[in-house]
C-alpha cells in the first residue's frame, strides 16, 4: 500500500540524482518547488515543477540516471516505491501518471528529430502536394511499395482537385499488386496482418495501438528527404497510432508490417482502463513505455556524441535493451531485429552504411551477417563494454 504521506525534502541546489549512478527503487512527484537537469549529451536544462514526476523511468528499468538532476528551489515531493505501482487504487493518479509518460515520450522525440533534422524548431510541416509526393517517394526507393500505395491514394483526398490528379490515379493502378488484402479476423480484436501491410501513415493516424502477439512491425518517418527508422517491434510490444499531443510532424510516423503478424487493435481508453482496473498489467505497461522513453533519451545522446563509436554503441546497447526485455533470462544471445540500414538512418548515416559496418566490426560481441543483420554474441558483456566504455570517455571529458 502506497503511505501518501512519505513527503521528502530537498532544499535548494542539492543534488537529487547524479547522472550514471544506479537508482534506488523508488521515484518522486514533487509538490511544491522547481527542479532541473543537466548533463554531458545535453545542451538545455530541462524544468520539473508541481506534479512532475523524477526518476520514475530509471527505477522502473533499473538503469543508470540519464543525467544530473539538482533542486532549483526547495522542493517537497512524495516519494514512491516502484513496486506500490501495483497497488495503486487512485484512478485519477493512474491517470496522471499515464499522461506524464505519454509527454515525456513525445518530449525527448522532439528533441530527438529536431537534432537529427538540425531544425531547432516545432513547426508543424506544411502538408502541400510536393511534400506528399516525396513522402511516397522515399518510401518507394526505400522497397516500402505497400506505404507508398497508401499515401499516394491518401494523396487523392487531401488534393481532390490537383491538375495531377490523373497522373496520380496512374500511378495507384501501376501499383495495384500493393493494395494487400485487409487483416483477416482471428478473435477478440486480434487480426492477422500479411507482410508489407501500412498499418498508418505520417498523413492519417490511426487512433488504435496495435499489440505484436506474434511477427515484426516497424515504424518510419522522413526527416530531410531521408527515410528513419523509429522502431522494429516484435512480440508483446505495443504501438501508439494516435495523433501525437505535440503538433511537430516529424513525431508522426508510418507502421508497416515486416512479417506475417497477428495483432491486437485497442483504443487508448481501453488500455488506460484495463491498466487502471487489472494491477498485474502495470508492471509490463510500465516496461513498454519507460524502454520507449529510455530509448528516445539515448537517441538524443547519441547524436549529441561527436564519437561515432560512442554514437553506435548507445543506439545498440538500446536495442539489445529493448529486444531482451522479452527474453527468457538464460538466453545470453541475440539476432536483432534491425539492419545496418536501420541503425544508419537511426544516427542519421543514411549514405555511410560501410563506414557504419566498419565501425560496428570494432565493437566487441557483435558480428554482421550476410543480411546485414546484426548480432550479439554475448548481452551481458556487452552491456560491460558499453558501460566501461562510456565511464572512460566521461572521464576523458572531465
Amino acid at each position: 500500500m502506497i503511505n501518501y504521506n512519505n513527503i521528502v525534502s530537498f532544499k535548494k541546489s542539492s543534488i537529487i540524482f547524479i547522472e550514471d549512478n544506479y537508482p534506488k527503487k523508488s521515484f518522486y512527484v514533487i509538490r511544491s518547488g522547481k527542479a532541473v537537469s543537466y548533463g554531458k549529451y545535453f545542451d538545455s536544462n530541462m524544468e520539473y515543477t508541481n506534479g512532475d514526476i523524477l526518476g520514475l523511468v530509471n527505477s522502473v528499468l533499473n538503469e543508470p540516471y540519464f543525467f544530473n538532476v539538482k533542486a532549483d528551489t526547495d522542493i517537497e515531493a512524495l516519494e514512491i516505491n516502484v513496486d506500490d505501482i501495483i497497488n495503486i487504487y487512485n484512478k485519477d493518479l493512474i491517470k496522471k501518471m499515464h499522461n506524464y509518460l505519454e509527454n515525456s515520450l513525445e518530449i525527448w522525440l522532439s528533441k530527438y528529430y529536431i537534432n537529427l533534422s538540425h531544425n531547432h524548431s516545432m513547426t508543424k510541416y506544411d502538408i502541400n502536394e510536393g511534400y506528399v509526393l516525396n513522402l511516397a517517394q522515399v518510401y518507394n526507393d526505400n522497397n516500402f511499395p505497400t506505404a507508398a500505395y497508401e499515401i499516394y491514394n491518401q494523396y487523392l483526398k487531401f488534393f481532390p482537385n490537383s491538375s495531377s490528379i490523373k497522373d496520380i490515379k496512374d500511378m495507384i493502378a501501376s501499383m495495384k499488386e500493393y493494395n494487400l488484402p485487409e487483416p483477416e479476423a482471428i478473435e477478440d480484436n486480434i487480426f492477422y496482418y500479411k507482410k508489407g501491410y501500412c498499418l498508418y501513415t505520417e498523413l492519417m493516424a490511426s487512433n488504435y495501438l496495435y499489440l505484436i502477439n506474434s511477427g515484426k512491425v516497424g515504424v518510419y518517418n522522413v526527416i530531410n528527404s531521408k527515410l528513419v527508422t523509429r522502431a522494429i517491434y516484435s512480440s508483446n510490444n505495443l504501438i501508439d497510432g494516435y495523433i501525437p499531443d505535440i503538433t511537430y510532424q516529424p513525431l508522426s510516423t508510418t507502421t508497416i508490417v515486416l512479417e506475417d503478424s497477428k495483432i491486437k487493435l485497442l483504443k487508448k481508453e481501453e488500455f488506460i482502463s484495463i491498466v487502471a482496473n487489472v494491477n498485474s498489467l502495470r508492471p509490463y505497461y510500465l516496461q513498454i513505455i519507460c524502454t520507449k522513453i529510455r530509448n528516445s533519451v539515448l537517441k538524443v545522446m547519441a547524436l549529441s556524441s561527436k564519437d561515432i563509436f560512442m554514437k553506435l554503441l548507445i543506439t545498440i546497447y538500446y536495442i539489445v535493451r529493448t529486444e531482451s526485455l522479452f527474453l527468457n533470462k538464460d538466453v545470453n544471445t541475440a539476432k536483432l531485429l534491425y539492419k545496418l540500414q536501420d541503425i544508419a538512418a537511426v544516427i542519421g548515416y543514411n549514405n555511410d552504411i560501410n563506414m557504419i559496418k566498419n565501425e560496428l566490426k570494432k565493437i566487441r560481441f557483435i558480428s554482421i551477417d550476410d543480411e546485414n543483420y546484426i548480432h550479439i554474441l554475448d548481452i551481458n558483456n556487452f552491456i560491460k563494454e558499453y558501460e566501461i566504455y562510456k565511464k572512460r570517455l566521461s572521464l576523458k571529458k572531465s
